[in-house]
């Protein structure tokens, strides 16, 4: 399929209003993935109070697939759940968001950022409404938006790629498992290569046993478009996200942080595990450099899942909770959630050195 194909095949995709509340569902649902039986259950809780019939489980999956076909949405780990790919976000987050939510709303302008922020607003405070306000919410909404604006410039798509990256720093602060294994960062310098790599390769073999999160300490603006190839041509190129700069409260909800020439630039936490894999970057490569490197890291995220996956049932075994490193209880885990608006409040910000 071409280019122009492509973007063909997924208009006519998109033109099932039903299949843009889909997306924007994904794109700020709370574990940055869902199932099918996850948005069938929010599709039947947005449906009228006198419908006859809940929305069936294999017509959200059959509207999956079809999103999938076209490249907007990916399919994550063996046992299928479903995210957001950067091209859908690019190409279709602002319309997915002005969509109606439910029947009887009003769709918005699809290039009104301020309405399509409110919507943002309104969605993830009722997402996180057990441990944060509406005014928590705002503000971290508001403030992902001028970050990336400054970042990437004036675009159509920056309102969803704020949603998408206020609803995973949301869900970061508000996870009361801080510090576990099963929480995975990847961080190199511009987030374009070698922790999306990392990041596909774990969401394809892990599925949802790993949160994976990267990040980079310079991040640019796109993907680089030699791994997407490499990837694509693994299946993976769906699995990789926007880059985003490294912020301390991913570093906080993760247990095992992976960096890749940028060790000294990683805020250090008690209680997580670090890791450094010496690895070439990719930028400027060739196909087949990328390949290797690609294979390299293949290899090193299957001994790491081992890893964690063993350790994970020698915790089970005696008896302790897996995720709770030896010796030391994350403060965290003991703090009421109300603290995530003290993270977030003006005197609270502080930026990633």
């Amino acid at each position: 399929m071409t280019p122009d194909e492509l973007r063909s095949a997924q208009k006519l995709t998109m033109a099932n209003p039903e299949r843009l509340r889909l997306l924007a569902r994904v794109l700020t649902h709370p574990a940055g993935r869902a199932t099918a039986e996850d948005l069938a259950q929010y599709a039947a809780a947005d449906a009228p109070r006198d419908a006859v019939d809940a929305p069936a489980v294999a017509d959200v999956e059959q509207d999956l697939d079809a999103l999938v076909a076209v490249g907007l949405v990916a399919v994550v780990g063996p046992v299928p759940s479903y995210r957001v790919s950067s091209r859908g976000i690019a190409r279709f987050g602002a319309a997915a968001l002005a969509a109606p939510r439910h029947p009887g709303e009003a769709a918005l302008d699809a290039h009104d950022h301020e309405a399509l922020l409110d919507r943002v607003v309104e969605t993830l405070t009722a997402d996180f409404a057990a441990n944060a306000g509406a005014g928590t919410v705002d503000r971290l909404v508001r403030e992902c938006y001028s970050s990336l604006s400054r970042r990437i410039g004036s675009s159509g798509h920056l309102p969803a790629l704020a949603a998408w990256l206020a609803t995973d720093r949301l869900a970061a602060m508000t996870e009361v498992t801080h510090g576990s294994p099963r929480d995975v960062l990847f961080v190199c310098v511009h987030n374009t290569g070698r922790s999306q790599i990392a990041a596909a390769v774990t969401r394809r073999l892990a599925g949802d046993r790993i949160r994976v999160r990267t990040a980079g300490t310079r991040p640019v603006a796109e993907p680089d478009p030699m791994t997407e190839t490499v990837l694509a041509r693994r299946g993976l190129d769906g699995l990789i996200e926007f880059p985003r700069e490294l912020t301390d409260d991913i570093v906080r909800a993760s247990g095992v942080i992976v960096t890749m020439g940028c060790g000294d630039s990683c805020p250090v936490y008690p209680g997580r595990r670090y890791l450094d894999w010496p690895l070439d970057d990719p930028a400027g490569r060739p196909i087949e450099e990328v390949e290797r490197i690609v294979d390299d890291i293949t290899a090193r995220v299957r001994v790491l899942l081992a890893e964690i996956d063993a350790a994970d049932e020698a915790g089970s075994l005696d008896g302790s909770p897996a995720w709770i490193p030896r010796g030391w209880l994350p403060r965290a885990a003991r703090r009421p959630w109300s603290t995530v608006a003290t993270v977030l409040g003006v005197k609270g910000q502080r930026k990633a050195r």
